[in-house]
This record gives C-alpha cells, structure tokens and sequence, in this order.
C-alpha cells in the first residue's frame, strides 16, 4: 500500500481523496487545510486523520507521496518540502501562477530525485488518448493545424478566480498541455485576445471570461484555441487535428449514447455538468498511473517540464492579451536542454 497525504481539502482535492480511498494499492493516511473542518470533513469520509500542522504530513514515515491540491500560490513552496522529505509529488496544475517561480522547480527536483507528477488528467480520458493513437500512428500526415473549444457551464466564484492566476493559467493551460501533448510539437509564438462577456465582475477583477488564442510552430502549423466560461449546453469539449493525409476529432462526449427520436428531430442526452462528470474517468487513470509509476520506480508520465511548459504558454498568452501583441518564445524544453531540466523529462 502506497501511504498518500493530501494538503488541500477543496474540490479538486475531494476528487483525488475518493480516488485514493478506492485504489486497492494506495490509502490516504493524513489530510492538512489551512480550513481545519474541511480536512477533518474530508479525513471523516475517506480515511485517515486531519492533521493541523503541515508538518505532520511531511515528517510522517507512512506517507511516501503527497498530493498538493491547495491554492496555486503555495505550489512551489510545497514542491520544495516535500521533495526535501523525500516524498514523491502530485502537484495539480499549474505549479505556480509566475512563471520565474516555478523555474525554480527545476533546481529542487534536479536536487531530489524524487518521483514528480503535473495534474493535466486530459491526457487521460479514453476519448482523448484515442485521438493521440491516431495521431500517433502517422495516419494524420504531418501535423498542420489544431483546433480546441472549451467552455464552462458557468464561472468559478469570484473569490477563487481572483487567486487562480487568470483564465489564461487556471483554464487555457489544459488545452495548451493537449497541444503540445497531441501534436508532438513545441510552439514558438502566441497571440492572445481576452473579453468579457459573461460577468463584468470578472473584468473588474483584471482577468477575462472569454479568450481567443493562436500558437504557432517554428515551420507556421499552429493551434486555435477558444475559451468562456460560459456553455449554455453543458461542459463544452471539442478537439480537431488536420494533417497533410488525414484528420481526426472528438466531439462531446454526452452522458449517455442514446438518441430520442421524435416527429421534429433527434435529441441527445445531455452534456455533462462540469469536469468532475466528463473526465470521471480520466482522474481515475490519471492515479492508476501515479501508483504504477511509484511501483516501478519509475517517472510518470506527465512530467515537471510539462507543467513548465504549458506555464509557459499560459503566461506568454496573458502577457499577449495584456499588450495586444504577438509574443515570441523559446519552449522550455529547448531552454532545458542539458541543464536541470534534463534530468526531469521522462520516456
């Protein structure tokens, strides 16, 4: 049994703790919140113990990975910790809101080799990975053009979108991990537009509700992502990938694959709610990994450059819709190249 702690008692950290609490090879053993009630609330229904000092869970012997699902900001400081104790690492996306800082990252896991994961469960979903077989298998050609929508059923509380670093980095970073993750390829270049057309509270706040984005490849093939907060159907999922030979697509995925025939049309069932329904099972393969991983001793598969890189383009992405114009970029990885970095690429 892998003995997990869990820092962080929200949503995102309820899902993980259920995960956990079913995976035959894994138990949550302490629980921290900076809420105390929430961790004993969570601790109550999944197992474990709420525990009130940070510490308690990384000086704990029976916690060999830790889960970090709390606010953005504290990210790096816990990566530090736990990777100082000895602790494999789940970090949810993104590993931090500033980009500087999370470079910092790189020197901590090049100094602890401890197992490290980036929480980007997208990659996981079984209609997903189905679209990186074909890509994968070269039926596509080479690659030429990408095409991303995603929208939520509706904005996150205000209070949380105001420490989530911005739509660019808290919701466009998925769908910047799946380009690079889809096509294989690192993007050099980025321009991105950011409105408000769902809440003016938002825009009070300085970030956007909806965004229009373009990343683009050193040869020109490129990606076009489409962002709201707002989907008056449902949780809105949509990828496209043109090659020179072929092109393939997901559409979304509803609840159910029934069809209602009736004398005016057909009608679906609908779409799921929000990303704990649609990607249900993508978090489910995402811990699989993380257990297999640990039990081979091995990385898993969604490293710290992933995290990195995808920071990387969410902040090249505000700094465009920031000033309006293009932003030139050297991927990370190309930047990593026989430094720290190295070491943190996996397969």
């Amino acid at each position: 049994m892998i003995g997990i702690g869990l820092i962080g008692a929200g949503r995102i950290g309820a899902l993980h703790a259920q995960n956990i609490a079913v995976h035959e090879q894994a138990e949550l053993v302490a629980v921290y919140d900076s809420v105390a009630a929430a961790a004993e609330t969570l601790a109550s229904r999944h197992g474990g113990r709420a525990v009130a000092r940070l510490g308690d869970i990384f000086d704990d012997p029976a916690v060999e990975a830790i889960f970090i699902c709390s606010p953005t900001d504290t990210h790096v400081d816990l990566i530090g910790r736990a990777a100082a104790a000895g602790k494999a690492i789940f970090c949810e996306k993104p590993i931090d809101i500033d980009l500087a800082s999370a470079l910092r990252v790189q020197t901590v896991l090049a100094n602890h080799r401890v197992p490290f994961m980036t929480g980007f469960h997208r990659r996981f979903d079984p209609s997903t990975r189905r679209l990186a077989e074909h890509v994968g298998s070269g039926a596509l050609g080479q690659f030429e053009f990408m095409r991303v929508m995603s929208r939520d059923p509706a904005p996150p509380p205000i209070n949380y979108l105001k420490r989530s670093g911005g739509i660019f980095r808290d919701m466009t970073i998925h769908d910047l991990d799946l380009c690079r993750w889809l096509t294989g390829r690192e993007f050099t270049g980025v321009f991105a537009k950011g409105t408000c057309l769902v809440d003016p509270e938002i825009g009070q706040a300085g970030d956007f509700d909806t965004a229009f984005i373009t990343l683009w490849t050193a040869d020109g093939a490129s990606c076009v992502l489409q962002n709201s907060r707002r989907s008056n159907g449902g949780f809105d999922q949509r990828i496209e990938i043109m090659g020179s030979r072929a092109a393939a697509s997901m559409d979304n995925v509803p609840l159910t694959q029934t069809r209602l025939v009736v004398p005016d049309g057909l009608r679906s069932d609908a779409l799921p709610n929000h990303f704990p329904e649609r990607y249900r099972d993508a978090y489910v393969a995402q811990f699989n990994e993380f257990v297999a991983a640990l039990q081979e001793g091995r990385d898993p598969t969604t490293t710290a450059i992933d995290g990195l890189s995808a920071l990387q383009l969410a902040d090249a992405c505000a700094r465009s819709a920031e000033s309006g114009r293009p932003v030139a970029l050297t991927p990370i990885a190309a930047m990593c190249e026989g430094g720290p970095c190295r070491t943190l690429s996996a397969g």
